[in-house]
């Protein structure tokens, strides 16, 4: 039987391309830090930040991501 999940308040389930992104960057290094794996981390943002600009027509310098609602926000106001 297939469940339906309906507590979206709270959280959403990912899809599937962007719960294997997360985990890959996850155990990565600081992006602000300057060693090779650092430097890694900070493409990989970099990249995202990219990609999102690309998807709503922003300058990537205008996009920041943010750790959840209650920060962007905060970062809104």
């Amino acid at each position: 039987m297939n469940r339906v999940y309906f507590d979206h308040n709270a959280t959403s389930t990912l899809r599937p391309a962007a719960r294997a992104a997360a985990l890959a960057a996850l155990g990565g290094a600081n992006p602000s830090s300057v060693h090779a794996e650092g430097r890694a981390a900070r493409a990989l943002v970099e990249d995202a930040r990219g990609k999102v600009a690309d998807l709503v027509g922003a300058n990537p310098r205008a996009v920041s991501f943010t750790s959840g609602a209650t920060e962007s926000i905060a970062l809104a106001l």
